[in-house]
């Protein structure tokens, strides 16, 4: 193995290790690693697969049976898995619309940005008043998860905060795949904070029927990970598609009628062009040839009309792996002024920059990871871990506790969490003891 090989492996394990399962940062396609945190699909039925060098989520399973790999599967890149389907005699609660034969049509072989809404086709909504299909006159974000999925479940706390901020302007539904009885037994087990998930929960929920929406909206779209949403305008047209933890401006501009749906559009295309250039990237990086992957970002940026988020992240990542430390902090700077609103990536980078082997600017990491719990008004669980973990290495071990219990009081039974405020009181104990 060659030096720039091991020090890209070394790089891989330190970002695994680090615990960035709930860390969502810009789209990135260095090293197949998604920074959009979610559960996957294709590797969760297969657990033969090499999840190793790739970071993939382990089968439902495996993750069930163990605390490490219940972990692995948060910290995995896309994808939502294989659920049980329903009975073939259900009738659905809600339809697409019917063809002439008064069948439901089939669903969209493509679906994009601009696209108008396929409609709904659910089997039962097991909370909530349910919708009629078309999809129209009203906001409705239609979020695809699932019980077993833990980015899923941490970001639930978040979109019934925001189904409750905007009240009837915005429909939210939370569509799954799985069984009645899974979701029901779901909702009566203890959630964040001692509440059962159903006291936790504050908007629709949905059984696909017969796996016609998942269809119709993920993989029309290409999308391969959960949690995903799905932003439908008051138009009926798909405004916005991607993580829900990222959907905070989206939603804002959607319904205060200033969203550019032309630029999300460009957006959509560039991230398309972006895979493109994956393959080509990662064999750079394999072979330790970081200065051709910059190189190639450079090309990308001319290509793409500039920088952009998702760029600087991919830039920022490849020199922390080259440990450029100098480079990389013009680069973290620069990207925190320009997601200076985005509380997503801002908690991403402050996460990677916190986290990484013997960390620098960590007051830059504290400073966009603040920015982040003020946007989230203090009441984000990752954000709030982020955030006491930059006091952490700043040496600040009393505002890491402090910061670490807001975050476990509103986690919950969150394993990661407690354990973190554990091993701050712990190290507090010791010090205090000299």
């Amino acid at each position: 193995m060659t030096l720039q090989s091991k020090r890209l492996q070394k790089w891989l394990v330190s970002r695994t290790a680090s615990g960035s399962r709930l860390r969502i940062a810009c789209l990135s396609l260095v090293v197949g690693v998604s920074a959009m945190v979610g559960c996957n699909k294709e590797t969760d039925q297969s657990p033969s697969a090499d999840r190793g060098a790739m970071g993939v989520s382990p089968t439902r399973e495996e993750a069930a049976g163990e605390e490490a790999l219940q972990a692995a599967a948060a910290d995995s890149s896309a994808a939502q898995a294989a659920a049980a389907t329903l009975d073939d005699a259900a009738t659905p609660d809600d339809a697409a619309t019917p063809d002439d034969a008064g069948q439901a049509s089939p669903p969209p072989s493509s679906l994009s940005i601009g696209d108008p809404n396929p409609g709904l086709q659910l089997a039962k909504f097991v909370k909530g008043e349910k919708i009629k299909a078309p999809l129209k006159g009203d906001v409705t974000v239609v979020e695809f998860w699932a019980t077993w999925c833990r980015p899923c479940l941490a970001g639930m706390p978040h979109i019934s905060e925001l189904q409750r901020e905007y009240g009837d302007k915005v429909r939210f539904i939370g569509v799954t795949r799985e069984e009645e009885s899974v979701v029901t037994d779901f909702l009566k087990s203890t959630g964040p904070g001692g509440e059962t998930w159903d006291e936790v929960i504050d908007y629709r929920l949905a059984l696909d029927d017969g796996d016609w929406t998942n269809a119709a909206y993920m993989s029309a779209a290409n999308q391969n990970g959960i949690p995903c949403a799905f932003i439908v305008g008051r138009e009926g047209i798909v405004e916005w598609i991607g993580h829900p933890a990222g959907i905070d401006q989206p939603l804002k501009k959607i319904v205060d009628g200033s969203w550019d749906r032309q630029a999300a559009i460009d957006e959509l295309k560039q991230q398309a062009m972006f895979e493109q250039y994956a393959q080509k990237m990662n064999g750079m990086l394999r072979g330790g040839n970081f200065d051709a992957a910059l190189s190639l970002l450079d090309e990308m940026e001319k290509s793409s009309g500039g920088k952009s988020m998702p760029l600087l992240n991919n830039r920022l990542m490849i020199l922390m792996m080259a440990e450029r430390a100098e480079e990389a902090s013009k680069v973290r700077s620069e990207l925190i002024e320009l997601a200076w609103d985005d509380a997503s990536v801002l908690n991403g980078v402050a996460w990677e920059t916190a986290t990484t082997e013997n960390p620098t600017d960590l007051e830059l990491a504290l400073k966009a990871a603040k920015r982040a719990s003020e946007i989230r008004e203090g009441k984000d669980v990752a954000i709030l871990d982020t955030l006491a973990r930059c006091h952490y290495e700043l040496g600040q071990l009393d505002k890491a506790i402090e910061v670490q219990q807001k975050a476990v009081d509103l986690g919950g039974n969150m394993p990661e969490i407690t354990e973190a405020l554990k091993r701050y009181k712990e190290e507090k104990a010791a010090a205090d003891s000299n």
